[in-house]
């Protein structure tokens, strides 16, 4: 039922394929199971498990239980955020990550993480009772934080098993690749203006203006997504809670790492992202070109764009028009 793309699509997140399996995995470890409810649907099937009143190791009043599958590379993702998870814990960050509380494996295909329960909601939960003041403290919150995280994982290379080892010839090698399928990737995926497809490899910066050979490799997070940010609105005011979802931590660089924030977080807003900038504290490397730069690693991304991102620019006739109204700041 889950080992092709139909049936996991249909049953990834169905509560009585999963529900056997949830409180196996809580026996093993010594969590309650009172109650099951899906997680926000995601890559990986997700599920937030209310343990009651039975006494648990931790005493966690709730956990979380992630698996891992045969698909989407499930035995790799699930590797990268476990590992990332234990890095966390040993190199706090502005905002926090869950804590992996256990781990282990179903079968030979299905692996599985428990993660310490964070209370609140998504921001993508919450968005329509966000104000203009609460996103402007997130665009600024974020900048911070993923400026410490880069510049953390510059100078701590030393405590990072391999799976997550910040490695240049590994980005380079990505962006390379993905250059070389990029119009192809656009023709099939059709993101893109139809007009503009056939622009793309003369618009696309080479690697060296991309990417700052110069500087030494960093992780990012690569999904930071409006379901992966967790808080709460408490006395009118949106309070962030934690950083979720590591699987798809990466060596890289800014402009990889602003694709999801800004243009699913930010929603394409300039001011947010004038704001996150402003906060990171851009280096001199990303200002000349800027727009360029931004969009090419768009273009290069590893995967299409959702169609809101594009909608308000079908009749722009260039790739550099496209670039100046979504990054001209």
């Amino acid at each position: 039922m889950l080992t092709n793309r139909a049936g996991y699509a249909a049953h990834f997140m169905d509560l009585r394929v999963w529900a056997p399996h949830i409180r196996k995995v809580c026996r093993r470890h010594g969590f309650g199971c009172e109650k099951v409810v899906p997680g926000v649907p995601g890559t990986f099937p997700t599920f937030i498990v209310e343990a009651g009143e039975e006494k648990t190791p931790l005493s966690n009043i709730a956990i979380v239980v992630k698996f891992f599958g045969p698909l989407f590379d499930g035995a790799g993702l699930f590797n990268i955020e476990k590992d990332m998870g234990c890095w966390l814990e040993g190199h706090p960050l502005p905002i926090m990550s869950p804590a992996i509380l256990a781990d282990g494996k179903l079968d030979h295909d299905w692996q599985y993480l428990i993660f310490d329960y964070v209370g609140g909601v998504s921001i993508g939960q919450a968005e329509e009772k966000l104000s203009v003041n609460d996103r402007l403290l997130i665009a600024n919150q974020m900048g911070e934080y993923i400026h410490r995280f880069h510049t953390l994982t510059l100078y701590r290379q030393q405590d990072f098993p391999r799976s997550i080892q910040p490695c240049m010839e590994k980005f380079t090698s990505f962006i390379e690749h993905q250059r070389v399928t990029c119009q192809a990737n656009h023709q099939l995926w059709n993101d893109l203006p139809w007009q503009l497809v056939s622009q793309i490899d003369d618009f696309l910066l080479p690697l060296e203006q991309l990417i700052d050979l110069t500087a030494p490799p960093h992780l990012v997070h690569a999904d930071l997504t409006s379901d992966h940010i967790l808080g709460c609105i408490g006395e009118g005011e949106w309070r962030t809670l934690a950083v979720i979802d590591w699987g798809d931590a990466m060596t890289g660089n800014l402009l990889y790492e602003l694709v999801a924030l800004y243009l699913d977080l930010f929603h394409n807003d300039k001011n947010l992202l004038r704001t996150c900038l402003e906060a990171y504290e851009l280096p001199r490397f990303y200002l000349h070109d800027f727009p360029q730069k931004a969009l090419s690693m768009v273009l290069l991304h590893q995967f299409p764009m959702p169609a809101q991102v594009y909608a308000p620019f079908l009749e722009v006739k260039s790739l550099q028009e496209l670039a100046e109204c979504i990054y001209a700041i």
